[in-house]
Parts: structure tokens; C-alpha cells; sequence
């Protein structure tokens, strides 16, 4: 059986806002019943990097508590630690960042939580078999949730080419480690002039394949110890990427557009396994921009605003999503504009199929669906 896609478009009536159909299609959905009494609701979103102003709108989120609290849920906000040195690192810089674009309790009516800890050492091994990463690195905050409700915002990426629900799910809810293999295909490398010799790195490594040598200090005149890792045991997990304060393991971002997606879908799959029959997908096809709402900046979206899509399967409502942008005219002076055909790849040529295809390969969800208009 296909599954079901419900949609409503942009347009707003004196008579229903677009708050009042973002709750019915969450009603419609069935949301609701996926939510029983007690239940910890995480509301999974992406409150983007100060400067960026194109992120999901808080009084959406609001709406979307109201109705988990409604259901008898105890709802939470959350999201991950980004693996790259920015305002969300940790997670004390990043409940500041969603603070300063308006995500509190008190706007929210719900706590703002950063579901794998401090500095995002809290998560845990999922494991993945038949797939091809093996397993993947889940924020224990979402594992440990009942229920979960999925809120992307819809937009491009320079390696995604589209972002929605998947990529929400898959990178947005990996540890900055597994976002590190995410992103790259090749072995991390010791930047000997940064490292200090702490051993936090030693510490972290699960293989262990790290170890502290000396290396002579020409200033000092001394033997300084550094890092040095052992690139033929290192199961590249990233885990010393994450872990280093002094950037003496840099973030190697090598990897190709199909690598990524294909990974990623398989961390989304990760992150929902144990919770599949409770958890719903909404996507705000809304202010869509060519780049993700982790730069701190935006581009003018590349068409006009579309509407927005709920489901039980992201498979399912992405490929809606990106299908009714794809069909949209380009907006006016918008990095879509220059080029005739698929605003998507006009933005970036790369072909954002590949995560929905490899997604539906898993058994994350189903790119046949039937589409209900509201």
C-alpha cells in the first residue's frame, strides 16, 4: 500500500493561517496517534546559525507542541552538536544559539534540549546490518525518545543539492563523530603544530589506534609529546576530530555527493529503527534557499514559497517536496534564475535522487505515495 503524502499550500485566509493548517495537516496525518500518554516527544528541527535568517520559524514549532502536549506528550525541542567550529560546537554555545533565533522554553512552551550532551560525547552505536556503513552514531536524546516528530525545513545543499527529512533525520541527528564519517572518505591526520598533547584524543579512540610520541620542540629545546595515528588500524569513526578543542585533528571534508547521501539515508533509517510506528515527518517548503540553514547567512530562496507536506514516511514526503520545487518557477535574481530547468540543480548540479533511491533500497520508506491535498 502507497503511502500517504498530505499537503497544503502557502496561501493564508483571514479564516485559517498558516499555523492552523500546519495543525491540520499534523491532525490529518495522524500524529496524534502516534503519541500515548507520557510519552517523551522529541520535535526534531534545525534552529539554525545566528545570521541566518531563512531557518523554521518558531511560532511553526510552537504550533506543532501545542498538538504533541494535546496528545498527551511531554514534548521537547532539539537538536545535535555540529561537528564544525561554529556558535552550535557545544551545547552550551548552542541552546545560546537557538535562544538568540528564538528558540526557548518560553517561546516554545516546551524545553530546548541538545540531544547528544555537552560536547557531543552522548550517543550510541546503532547497528545497521545489510546496510553499507555497518552501523551509525545516534544522539542518545533521540534514541531514548518515545516518539518522534520530524520538522524540516526544505532547502538545497552544496552536496546534498536538496535537504528535507532524510537529511533532518541522517545528519541532524548524528554525534559531531558520525557526522565527521558523514561527511569525509578518507582517514583523519594529526596537524602536529596544533596538537598539545593532552591525550583527549588517545582517550576517545575506540579502536585504540592513537598514541602520544615525541617530537623535539626547536623553540623550547626540548621534546614535546604529540599525536600520531595509525592510519592502518583507524576505523575513521572521527570520534578524535570531534574530540579535539585545539583543531589539531582537522575536519577533512572529502567525500563525493553520492557517498553522503547514501550514508546519510542510512543514519536516518539508524535513528528511527527502534521507533519506527511512532514518529511523523512535516516539511516546510517554505523560504527555500540554495544552502543549509548551518551557514550564517542566506542566499534569496529559489523559488517562491510552496507549502508544506506531513507523512508517516520521509521517503515519501521528501520526494514531494523536492518534486513541487522542481516544478516551480524560478524566483527573480535567485541562483535558480540564471538557468531554464530543475531549480535544484540549477542551484547545484548534483543529483539529489540518489538519497531518496538509496533510502527506499533500506527500507526507510517509499517513493510511490499517494498525495492528499488539504
Amino acid at each position: 500500500m502507497a503511502a500517504r503524502v498530505y499537503f497544503t499550500d502557502a496561501h493564508a485566509t483571514p479564516k485559517q493561517s498558516r499555523l492552523a493548517k500546519v495543525q491540520a495537516l499534523f491532525r490529518k496525518a495522524g500524529f496524534a496517534r502516534l503519541i500515548a500518554p507520557g510519552d517523551k516527544v522529541a520535535i526534531k528541527v534545525h534552529w539554525g546559525e545566528p545570521g541566518n535568517v531563512a531557518y523554521l520559524p518558531v511560532p511553526y514549532v510552537r504550533a506543532v507542541v501545542d498538538l504533541v502536549r494535546e496528545a498527551g506528550g511531554l514534548p521537547f525541542v532539539t537538536d545535535t552538536n555540529t561537528l564544525y567550529t561554529g556558535l552550535r560546537r557545544n551545547a552550551v554555545q548552542n541552546v545560546q544559539a537557538a535562544a538568540m533565533n528564538g528558540y526557548s522554553l518560553a517561546s516554545l512552551g516546551a524545553p530546548v534540549l541538545v540531544a547528544d550532551g555537552l560536547v557531543g560525547h552522548d550517543g550510541r552505536e546503532v547497528a545497521l546490518p545489510g546496510c553499507g556503513i555497518g552501523s551509525a552514531r545516534i544522539a542518545s536524546g533521540i534514541l531514548d525518545a518515545d516518539a518522534l516528530i520530524a520538522l524540516s525545513h526544505v532547502k538545497g545543499h552544496m552536496l546534498f543539492g536538496y535537504g528535507g527529512a532524510i537529511k533532518n533525520l541522517g545528519m541532524g541527528c548524528a554525534t559531531p563523530a558520525g557526522k565527521q564519517f558523514l561527511h569525509s572518505d578518507v582517514r583523519p591526520r594529526v596537524d602536529a603544530t596544533r596538537c598539545r598533547g593532552d591525550g583527549l584524543c588517545v582517550r576517545r579512540c575506540p579502536v585504540p589506534c592513537i598514541e602520544l610520541v615525541a617530537r623535539p620542540d626547536r623553540q623550547r629545546g626540548q621534546s614535546a609529546e604529540v599525536a600520531r595515528i595509525d592510519g592502518a588500524r583507524c576505523i575513521g569513526c572521527g570520534e578524535c576530530t570531534a574530540t579535539c578543542p585545539h583543531g589539531a585533528i582537522p575536519i577533512r571534508w572529502k567525500t563525493s555527493a553520492e557517498a553522503i547521501q547514501k550514508k546519510t539515508a542510512e543514519y536516518a533509517l539508524a535513528a528511527v529503527l527502534d521507533k519506527r510506528a511512532k514518529v511523523g515527518f512535516l516539511n516546510f517548503i517554505v523560504q527555500i534557499t540554495p544552502d543549509c540553514d548551518c551557514c550564517d547567512w542566506n542566499e534569496p530562496a529559489i523559488v517562491p514559497d510552496v507549502g508544506f507536506a506531513a507523512s508517516l514516511d520521509p521517503v515519501a514526503v521528501d520526494v514531494l517536496s523536492a518534486r513541487l520545487v522542481a516544478e516551480s518557477p524560478p524566483s527573480p535574481g535567485s541562483k535558480a534564475a540564471a538557468k531554464k530547468g530543475d531549480p535544484w540543480r540549477a542551484a547545484y548540479d548534483i543529483d539529489y535522487r540518489i538519497q531518496f533511491e538509496h533510502a527506499e533500497e533500506i527500507g526507510l520508506g517509499s517513493r510511490d505515495f499517494e498525495l492528499v491535498r488539504i
